[in-house]
């Protein structure tokens, strides 16, 4: 308070040359003045009054003078003496006071701000005086003025709406000081002054009220102008800040508050599909929560999910899961926070779009390490993890090393590459594997059945009416799939089945016999099947960059002395070089393949017509084949595809699409030329395989389904329905891992007649075909009638229904097996 004091006093004494004025009125300006000033320092006003009442003006007093509390009084009571005519008998209320050291106060701390501003720009000002050294000066006051606002407005956030008040403030207090300054009567109190000033600043219609005296009706006049600049800068301020705001929201940058969520780091032409398989797993619960983290724009992510819920194909049903989309930096831990990754259920890291292999995986790395510093504790108490799309397989152990407990990893281009192997040997496998990696059909689980502890697993086949088991998880997260027979299921353990959800199945009675499966052990009473194959011959049309891992892939599968051949544009010279990339591979040691070089185009018919080998120097080494020879074509998606996003994409399926037709169409009318060439020998003639092509973008499958083409797998599709499911169930990965695997149980599809013999018996159950292919040590997971084609027989090709209902089985029935062999 004695600052106030202080600050009054100076703004006293610099008025002091208008006292003369001021109207005898005792409540007058300088009367008010003196007596806050008095009241706010605790300083008497009494008898310090000069002796020399006559005298007309201040004696002089030095700055020290001024700063002392006694001198300060002396002078604001002097001035008083004047301004009051003598006499200081009115009493001033205190509503008076506490509006002079409000207004005084306001006044003292803009005058300060403006004094330092100008110390500064004085100061920069000779700086740069000196920096120029004596050359002209080639900027003015205004310059530095204009530099220090665009400083001020662009640091301080609260800039604008401080001037805002700053100049309300200036435009009160000058109205005010005026009004009671002028000769009239109606502003006879500081109060009443600046209330009216105030109406100017916020209502411009106040000043038809103003009294008729000049001064008045000017001051009106000017501050109801720079009231209407005010209005003008409060409703810029407010609509930016409002505006600011929406686009804050419009782009996501606000804070994503949810617990036992799925996020998604990165969106790429997987997103789409990993949302819609989230949603599947959780319609049950009745919805969920999926937040999103991205680069790209939110708007943009936004106008992506509509159209795909929009789309008059396969429309994406989000079956009441929210879906929240915040665009940031993945890697960045701020953003990470930003939508509360650290209490995420699980966390899908898709690899970003436009990046090669390595700078992807590289960028993986980075995400991984980044979750790991958010929270130390991630993934620590084995229920959050996050699954991690790589794309070459050299740097899997990489992950493994830095994020040993949370991190899943899937190898994008090693899962599809063998996905692609198994279905170019058997086409039709590609219906299975989709039917089940998705969640729209049956999928894994795992659960404790303490009613079934000490059974083996050939009794626990047959106790499931409504799902299939296939195989354990022990305490320790060990998973075994397709056990021995003998196998039992001890205490602590889980049972690892095929089922359409989580509670959708429980244990039966136990009471169905298991007689079907008697013959194990004894060869003689169990059908026999020749497994042994021939060599093969297959077409890989175009070239990807892990063409090395899917050659050694396919070496593991087919028998020796099987042939590969290659076509694509790449000259044979080049093609070593190209499989050891770069020095990154070792070159290739192979047992069963023999490989062959065909430089042409898949797309051009001359090129299809032409499939001759070609040695290393270009040459052609003399051996030809037509394409009805092959027993499996592999049209691969083009290697540019897949580093250029959802454009590169539809490309590819697009070649894709048309090296399908062109292949089927030739191999047609090759198999009717030889139909008639040969329509008198006894021998059958081989009909055509079914190429297989691989298609990224799930609106190409309407397409393939139009142009009647049966061999095709949804790459991108499979590989989000896996990691949907490893996110929801981290130990699945080691179940999918072994199921693509040539080490594990892989998926086959078999003949009736491997386990039943027709002519002996053709009435079974389902129960009973799975009991008797124990006997290969082979689960059966489902069956496919030969009357029906897959798209018909989808219900019963995963889990079927009926299980322990009799059927009769003919030739043609298909039965969906894991097995260890082929």
């Amino acid at each position: 308070m004695m600052y106030i004091g202080r600050l009054s006093a100076l703004l006293a004494i610099a008025a002091a040359p208008f006292s003369s004025a001021f109207t005898a009125r005792g409540n007058g300006f300088l009367n008010l003045l003196s007596s806050t000033t008095a009241a706010t320092s605790n300083l008497h006003i009494s008898s310090i009054i000069h002796k020399n009442k006559q005298q007309s003006s201040l004696h002089l007093m030095s700055p020290h003078d001024i700063m002392d509390a006694d001198s300060i009084s002396t002078a604001t009571s002097f001035i008083l003496s004047r301004g009051s005519r003598g006499s200081m008998e009115n009493a001033v209320p205190p509503s008076e006071g506490v509006t002079l050291t409000i207004l005084t106060a306001g006044f003292a701390a803009i005058v300060w701000f403006l004094a330092n501003e100008y110390k500064y720009l004085k100061e920069k000002s000779n700086v740069m005086d000196g920096a120029l050294n004596k050359k002209e000066r080639d900027f003015t006051w205004i310059d530095l003025i204009d530099y220090r606002l665009d400083y001020f407005f662009s640091t301080n956030e609260w800039a604008k709406v401080i001037l805002l008040f700053g100049l309300s403030y200036v435009l009160v207090v000058f109205g005010a000081g005026l009004l009671v300054i002028g000769d009239s009567d109606d502003y006879d109190s500081i109060s009443e002054a600046a209330w009216t000033s105030w109406t100017y600043v916020v209502d411009p219609g106040a000043q038809a009220d103003a009294p008729s005296e000049l001064i008045p009706r000017a001051v009106s006049l000017f501050v109801t102008l720079g009231g209407l600049l005010v209005f003008a800068l409060l409703i810029g301020i407010v609509g930016e800040s409002i505006g600011e705001k929406i686009e804050d929201l419009k782009t996501g940058k606000s804070r994503v508050f949810e617990s036992d969520h799925t996020l998604m780091l990165n969106w790429n032409d997987k997103s789409i599909a990993v949302i819609q398989q989230i949603a599947l797993a959780n319609e049950s619960e009745g919805g969920g929560v999926m937040v999103v983290l991205s680069q790209l724009e939110k708007e943009e992510m936004e106008e992506r999910l509509e159209s795909a819920i929009n789309a008059k194909e396969n429309p994406l049903d989000l079956m009441g899961t929210e879906v929240v989309f915040r665009q940031g930096n993945p890697i960045l831990e701020n953003d990470l926070k930003k939508v509360s990754a650290n209490t995420a259920r699980a966390v899908i890291a898709l690899t970003p779009p436009d990046f090669d292999s390595d700078e992807a995986d590289a960028n993986m790395l980075r995400q991984v390490l980044a979750l790991k510093a958010l929270d130390e504790d991630f993934g620590s108490d084995g229920e959050r993890h996050v699954v991690v799309e790589l794309q070459d397989v050299d740097n899997k152990e990489l992950i493994k090393m830095v994020a040993p407990d949370f991190a899943e990893i899937i190898v994008n281009h090693d899962m599809i590459g063998r996905l692609m192997l198994q279905c170019a040997r058997t086409p039709e496998l590609a219906y299975v594997l989709d039917s089940m990696m998705g969640f729209e059909g049956s999928e894994f689980y795992f659960d404790t059945w303490p009613e079934l502890y000490g059974k083996t697993f050939k009794e626990i086949t047959v106790r499931f009416d409504e799902a299939i088991p296939v195989g354990f998880r022990s305490e320790d997260g060990d998973v075994r799939v397709n056990p021995m027979d003998d196998d039992v299921y001890l205490e602590g353990e889980e049972i690892l089945v095929l089922a359409e959800d989580d509670d959708s199945y429980e244990p039966n009675d136990g009471t169905y016999p298991l007689t079907a499966g008697d013959c194990i052990g004894n060869e003689e009473e169990c059908p026999i099947y020749d497994a042994d194959r021939p060599p093969e011959k297959i077409l890989f049309c175009g070239w990807r960059r892990d063409m090395s891992d899917l050659i050694s892939q396919l070496d593991e599968f087919v028998p020796a002395g099987s042939e590969l051949w290659l076509l694509n544009k790449i000259p044979a010279n080049m093609r070593e070089e190209r499989l050891l990339d770069g020095g990154n591979k070792a070159m290739l040691k192979l047992k069963n393949l023999i490989m062959k070089n065909v430089v042409g185009d898949h797309i051009i018919r001359r090129d299809l017509k032409r499939i001759w080998d070609t040695n290393a120097q270009g040459e052609y080494t003399g051996e030809k084949v037509t394409l009805d020879q092959f027993d499996s074509i592999l049209i691969l998606s083009d290697e540019t595809a897949m580093k250029s996003g959802e454009k590169g994409s539809t490309s590819s399926d697009s070649r894709s699409l048309a090296a399908v037709l062109i292949i089927q169409d030739m191999m047609e009318k090759m198999y009717q030329l030889k139909k008639r060439k040969f329509a008198s020998s006894p021998d059958p003639i081989k009909p055509p395989c079914v190429p297989v092509s691989e298609i990224l973008d799930t609106r190409t499958k309407s397409l393939l389904n139009v142009a009647n083409c049966k061999g095709y797998v949804l790459s991108n599709q499979i590989v989000s329905s896996v990691m949907a499911q490893v996110a929801e169930e981290k130990d699945i990965n080691v179940v999918l891992s072994e199921l693509f695997s040539s080490d594990g149980s892989e998926t086959y599809i078999r003949p009736v007649e491997k386990f039943v013999d027709l002519d002996e018996e053709d009435t079974l159950s389902f129960w009973d075909v799975a009991l008797k292919a124990r006997q290969y040590r082979e689960v059966v997971v489902g069956y496919k009638p030969a009357d029906l084609d897959y798209d018909d027989a989808e219900e019963l090709i995963i889990n079927p229904p009926n299980k322990s209902v009799p059927r009769r089985w003919k030739e043609g029935d298909k039965i969906v097996v894991f097995s260890l062999e082929d």
